[in-house]
Parts: structure tokens; sequence; C-alpha cells
């Protein structure tokens, strides 16, 4: 798809950061106390969490456009390297977003999107100048799904460079020190210009499934919020754990006092089953099992037990990935799980979520590597799909 793009809308922003790359200090959720033998313990703090909570039941049920907007580039460069360069914007993958595809998933049921951006592609990483086409091309999505009726979620995604930083920080802290200020600059700006959409359409997830330390992924985090909090005061903020955001990772977070915000976890339990063919044997269906029931109460318990509600309950959970590749799709073709058990799996879990008070966004709309639940070439639904995602 051909866009029309818009002219710059923004400048530059620039962020202060210390130079060894240090959070700035935020007001936490959880205390830290000194035990006798001198270790530190969690101590929850209780939030009301009713305005993050407004806005979970606001997302309800979603999809992510995934490996469009997120998708790497051609040429091969770094992304945050590239600036100046040509750019293949939401088309790096061979999967841009369709005009219709907004009107479409409103038609289908969905509440909400999650649009994954890598938005430092062919940033400027001496200004943190964001590339204009690609603020304008997400802008003119954004408003794409706003006039259709759907909320967004805007995700960060595939920042790998921070992420090999994180890795090499004990022996060099200055690397993750020039991509985290980066982050935050990319930042600012983002959340100064969708700010001005309502607080009710629009909420930020700050980074997909942060791959470091906890001690780093805190800091990255907890730095962006504030950034992010600055620029857009009313916004709801999600927050993703390490370890591929596992549900159960949620007590390595450190989260602010804040009650506009919302954990966000990835579910595709079993991985023998879900990823066949992406590091995985493909068996079919001999993989299948569900446990989303058994595993989301255990879910519901630690995010009750770390950040628990004053009116009761616990920080408000979105589960902003889950899927099965499958069927003819999927690489494993006619040797992966079938239709029938990736829509079981599909409904199963969307059952166990809602019942359970997530919000959710399935992974993904259209070529996701076997993932997709809509075939864009035939136009069409795959087998099961709207049946397990709206079940009532």
């Amino acid at each position: 798809m051909k866009k029309l793009f818009l002219p710059a809308l923004f400048a530059a922003a620039f962020i202060a950061c210390s130079s060894d790359g240090g959070a700035t200090q935020a007001s936490l959720s959880s205390a830290s106390t000194s035990t006798s033998s001198g270790t530190a313990e969690f101590v929850p703090v209780p939030v009301d969490y009713s305005a993050g909570r407004a806005m979970n039941a606001r997302l309800g049920r979603g999809i992510n456009l995934g490996n469009s907007w997120d998708s790497g580039d051609s040429t091969g460069a770094p992304d945050w390297f590239n600036f100046g360069f040509g750019v293949d914007l939401d088309d790096g993958w061979g999967n841009p977003i369709d005009d219709g595809d907004f009107k479409l998933l409103k038609d289908a049921g969905f509440n909400s999107i999650r649009l994954p951006v890598r938005w430092q592609q062919n940033s400027n990483i001496l200004t943190h100048e964001i590339n204009a086409e690609r603020m304008a091309g997400v802008i003119q999505d954004v408003n794409l799904a706003i006039e259709a009726g759907l909320a967004v979620i805007m995700d960060f995604h595939w920042y790998k460079e921070i992420e090999e930083a994180a890795k090499m920080y004990p022996t060099d802290p200055s690397l993750w020190a020039m991509h985290k200020e980066h982050f935050l600059a990319l930042w600012a700006q983002v959340a100064s210009v969708f700010n001005n959409y309502p607080d009710s359409l629009l909420a930020f997830d700050i980074y997909n499934e942060p791959a470091m330390k906890a001690e780093l992924m805190n800091d990255l985090l907890l730095s962006a919020y504030q950034v992010i909090r600055a620029a857009a005061p009313n916004k709801t903020i999600i927050f993703q754990s390490n370890q591929m955001a596992k549900f159960h990772q949620i007590g390595e977070l450190r989260l602010p006092q804040d009650g506009n915000i919302i954990f966000s976890g990835h579910y595709y339990e079993p991985y023998t089953f879900s990823h066949e063919g992406h590091g995985y044997k493909c068996v079919g269906d001999n993989s299948y099992a569900n446990t989303a029931k058994q595993d989301f109460t255990k879910y519901v318990a630690l995010a009750t037990q770390y950040y628990p509600d004053v009116n009761g309950g616990h920080i408000p959970m979105n589960m902003g990935e889950f899927g099965i590749a499958a069927g003819s799709r999927s690489s494993c073709g006619s040797d992966g799980p079938s239709d029938l058990r990736w829509a079981l799996w599909n409904k199963k879990t969307v059952a166990a979520a809602e019942e359970a008070g997530f919000s959710w966004h399935y992974w993904g709309f259209t070529k996701v590597g076997g993932f997709e639940a809509y075939d864009r070439e035939n136009a069409k639904w795959y087998p099961g799909a709207r049946e397990a995602f709206f079940q009532n």
C-alpha cells in the first residue's frame, strides 16, 4: 500500500541522562527494606488502580498489527545508524498495513489494536530525531484506527541494540548510556506527539519483552516511565517484565506508585506446541496442551502479592501477545498443529484470560510467521478464529 505522508510534525527532544546510564528516581509501589542479614526485602504498597482498570476494560479484545511498523530495514544497516537512507516503513517484511484493516477489525468485534513500532529505525543517533516519514505513517494509522472506533496500544518494539548494550554493560557501560539516552529521547517525542489523542483511546507500552537483567530493565523502564509521564500526564502506561515478558516474572519489576498503569505479559505455553517450526519440532497435534486456566490463576495470585489494589484485587493485567503457528500457513505445513487445535487452544486461552479479567491482544493479524488469524490473500479469517476470539 502506498501511504501519503505529512510533513515533519515534531522536533527532536533532548533528554538529560547521567553519564553512567543510571535511572532517575521514581516513587515505587513497593519498598525495599534491609533485613538483619543485609538483603533487600520487597514490601508491596497497595495502589488505587481505578484509572488503569478503566483503560484495561476499554482495550478489551484486541489484536497485534505485527511485522509491519516493527519490521526491519532491507539495507541491513543498524536501525539506529540509518538516518537519511531509504526507508521501508511498514513494508520491511512485506506486510504493510492496509487502510481498510481497521474497519475490518472493528466489524469483526475487536475493541483495540496493539501497534508494534521500531521507532529507532532510521532515527538520528546524534540528535535523536525520529524519521519524519515513519512518524507521519504511524500517525496516519493511529488516526484510521481511532476513526474506526478502535483504541490503540503504542508499543516500542525491537530495539535489539539496547539489549546487546545491556549484555556488555559490565565491561562497557558507555554503550548502555548511549542507547538509553536515545531510547528516552525517542519516547519523549512519541509521547509528546501522541498525547494529543484522547486518553481513553491510546496507551503506551514502554518496551516489548525486555531481554536483560532485572536491574537494567528497571533502570530503563522507570526512566522511560518518567519521560512518558512528563509528556503525557494522563495516558495509561504499560509495563512488561523480562524473560520474554513472562507473567510469572512480575516480581522482577519495580513499578511506580501510579494507578494509571497496566502489567502486560505474553503467553505461548507450551512453546513445544505454539512454536512448532520456530525452534521446536514439527510433531503436529501430538504436542497439544492448554493449561491457561490454571496458569492465569497463579498469575493473578502473584499480581495480588506484588501489586495489590487498595480496592481489592491487583494491578490491571493485559495479555499483550498469545498465539499458535499452525495449519498450512506455518513453516511445518501439514506436519504442524491443525487448524482445529489452533482454534481450540485460542478458545481456551481467551476464555481463561477473560475470566481472570485480562484484556488481550492476539499475535497477530496477518503474515506473522504462521501465527496469523487472517488470510490476507483470500480475504477471510482462518477456520475457528472468530469463534475462538468472540465467545459471547
